[in-house]
């Protein structure tokens, strides 16, 4: 079945991954005349619902904060109920005194739970559980506190990871000893190697690899761990990873930011560690550090909405990973890994796209990289693989006209898929300017992907990619320069960081090779950094 085991750690990473999940949710058949447009094994493994049904649980580990789980049961993710801890009345009483219990307030569930309980209690008897999900729903009012206040789907008890909060005098951010003391640490608390792991890799028949997000500022560390341990005994097994940077940018870090500093060398040791650790790793910026070309004039977002800014990522990873998870797809983690790293000495790629696509326009103007830091030139793509959504005969036909016109070696690949447009559950923001980027699934579209697809939802249009540029060196680069300059100055919030100066010398030194790995046989040198241009307004 070629499943994948998904891993998301990290606050921003749990909202992205939400969004994902309510995506494939909405894929969902229930005739036996319909065509999925997915196979549901590859991502699903069957579970039980509240009330004793089957139903179809994600294969993922959710790593966060315990305070990040808002009314997320550890049992099922739609119950919005919250675990108390009974008491023993058993137990003797060593304190002969006064007692006063104090006990926290239970979170009350989102409006849009709520609604969605609502809906579950007026299905008949012998209903399909799962059909209260797919079922049309207005948006419920209300701000989303949690990242499960609009969750959809159902988890399995091993799924939910939670971490313990840190305390009042600890940072979260940052801190890469402290991170890997932390997996330790919590790897022994609760067997996550030996116990909920392995239980999901022995529940998978052809397991073609894992997929990963994280947040990089808050789990860098505990992630590499992790993905070290699962290394050590898997040691052919692909990886796919999206770290989500920081919101520091290296070039603009004073030396002296004790707190910036953290953040920086966390990025840089996270992504040097990817070289041994993953397949084919895709950097993913901060939102605080994307371009204007991001929040698409078709969109209204709040930009500094953790639930807006991760609708939007979603939206393109889950697009430019689609492939893999396509009925009868011959597409794979290894395969896509292969195809953007032929070199061999590139296994750093970038996402790019826009969301949604209105057309007429020129595709070429409202492309977004999220990888590359702002005012990285264009630059030369040695493999790409682009995922459009929806598109009209019209709409491919300049989407071809515009890949025609960029500037690719001789040598470079690219593979295409034109597949149904992007659905919009009701979980999904209500940030569309106009109607017009929006139709529906049910329109004839130009692929017969499209017209077997059976999305009942709206949809939108959109264009994601996936590619190996040098464009990357610009990233790298600026990383090493920084920490070279660390190096030398030994400022108080470098030596805080607890990484030894030699370390860090061979890190500097490990972010140098990446770089020219990716400049090779391009006019850069490390003596200047002519692949940066002019900063986005």
């Amino acid at each position: 079945m070629k499943e994948i085991i998904y891993i998301q750690a990290g606050e921003l990473s749990n909202y992205t991954g939400t969004h994902f999940w309510n995506t494939q949710e909405s894929y969902f058949t229930y005739g036996d005349d319909e065509d999925p447009l997915t196979s549901h094994d590859i991502s699903f493994r069957e579970g039980l619902s509240s009330k004793g049904e089957p139903t179809l649980c994600p294969r993922l580990l959710a790593f966060d904060r315990k305070a990040n789980f808002g009314t997320l049961s550890r049992t099922n993710a739609l119950l919005a109920s919250q675990e108390v801890q009974p008491v023993d009345e058993d137990v003797p009483i060593l304190w002969n005194g006064d007692v006063t219990e104090y006990r926290q307030d239970l979170i009350a569930s989102s409006a849009y739970q709520t609604r969605m309980e609502e809906q579950s209690d007026d299905l008949s008897p012998g209903s399909d559980s799962n059909n209260r999900l797919s079922q049309p729903m207005d948006q419920a009012t209300g701000n989303v506190r949690y990242w499960s206040d609009f969750n959809r789907v159902y988890y399995i008890p091993r799924t939910i990871q939670r971490l313990p909060d840190p305390s009042e005098w600890e940072s979260p951010e940052g801190g890469w000893l402290k991170g890997q003391e932390t997996f330790s640490r919590y790897n022994e608390d609760a067997e996550l190697m030996e116990g909920s792991l392995r239980l999901l890799l022995e529940e998978c028949d052809s397991i073609q690899g894992i997929q990963v997000v994280n947040d990089t500022e808050t789990f860098g560390a505990f992630t590499s761990s992790l993905l070290t341990s699962i290394r050590d005994e898997f040691i052919k097994l692909p990886s796919l990873v999206f770290p989500l940077l920081s919101s520091t940018t290296s070039q603009k870090i004073d030396v002296d930011d004790y707190q910036g500093t953290r953040k920086a060398i966390n990025d840089a040791l996270y992504l040097r560690s990817m070289t041994e650790l993953s397949s084919l790793t895709i950097p993913i910026q901060s939102p605080s550090n994307w371009s204007n070309k991001a929040w698409n004039q078709a969109l209204s977002p709040e930009r500094n909405s953790l639930y807006h800014q991760s609708a939007i990522l979603s939206a393109h990873i889950e697009t430019a990973t689609l492939p893999l998870r396509l009925k009868n797809t011959r597409e794979d983690l290894a395969s896509l890994s292969a195809q953007l790293n032929w070199r061999e000495t590139t296994p750093f790629g970038e996402l790019s796209g826009v969301f949604p696509a209105t057309f007429p326009s020129t595709l070429g103007r409202d492309i977004t990289n999220f990888s590359a830091p702002q005012g990285s030139k264009d630059a030369q793509q040695f493999a790409r693989r682009d995922v459009t959504r929806g598109f009209s005969l019209s709409g491919i036909a300049e989407y071809d006209r515009w890949s025609g016109s960029l500037s690719s070696p001789p040598d470079s690949f690219v593979l295409r898929f034109h597949t149904a447009s992007y659905p919009l559950p009701t979980s999904f923001p209500h940030f569309f300017r106009t109607l017009e980027s929006t139709t529906p699934a049910a329109r004839d579209h130009a692929s017969a992907a499209a017209r077997t697809a059976n999305l009942n939802l709206p949809s939108a249009q959109m264009l994601s990619s996936v590619a190996v540029a040098d464009a990357t060196a610009c990233l790298f680069f600026e990383q090493a320069k920084f920490v070279e300059n660390c190096t030398r100055t030994r400022s108080s919030a470098v030596i805080s960081t607890g990484i030894d100066i030699d370390d860090l010398k061979g890190l500097a030194n490990d972010l140098w090779v990446i770089y020219d790995n990716f400049a090779e046989g391009t006019s850069e040198d490390k003596g200047n950094d002519v692949s940066l241009g002019e900063d986005e307004e």
